[in-house]
């Protein structure tokens, strides 16, 4: 092991976080509350809302940086969900879907 910045790995903690959100049911604590739907294209807003929290906490300031953050991990998460489904998603978030959301976490935690 040495100090010179060589061989690191940035973001490495997406994954944990991704997988920790997955095992200890976040993610699917919020596939029950969020809207989804079977037609072609549609992005369970489940995943979209925890890879965009998973952006944010690598430091993505907007959606278009959280899309990018999300297209570098695609290998690792699948498809990269786009920014403007991520828009369509906290457009929906009204009083009701956040306090769904709240009552998800608490029961996470």
């Amino acid at each position: 092991m040495a100090a010179d910045g060589k061989g690191l790995v940035g973001h490495a903690g997406a994954v944990l976080l991704r997988r920790l959100a997955d095992r200890v049911g976040l993610t699917r604590g919020l596939t029950q509350v969020l809207p989804t739907s079977t037609s072609a294209g549609w992005r369970e807003r489940a995943g979209v809302l925890v890879q965009l929290a998973v952006a944010m906490v690598l430091g993505a300031r907007s959606v278009l940086e959280a899309e990018q953050l999300q297209l570098h991990h695609q290998g690792l998460f699948g498809p990269a969900a786009s920014d403007s489904t991520m828009r369509r998603l906290l457009a929906e978030l009204d009083d009701k879907a956040l306090m769904k959301i709240a009552k998800v976490r608490r029961r996470v935690r």
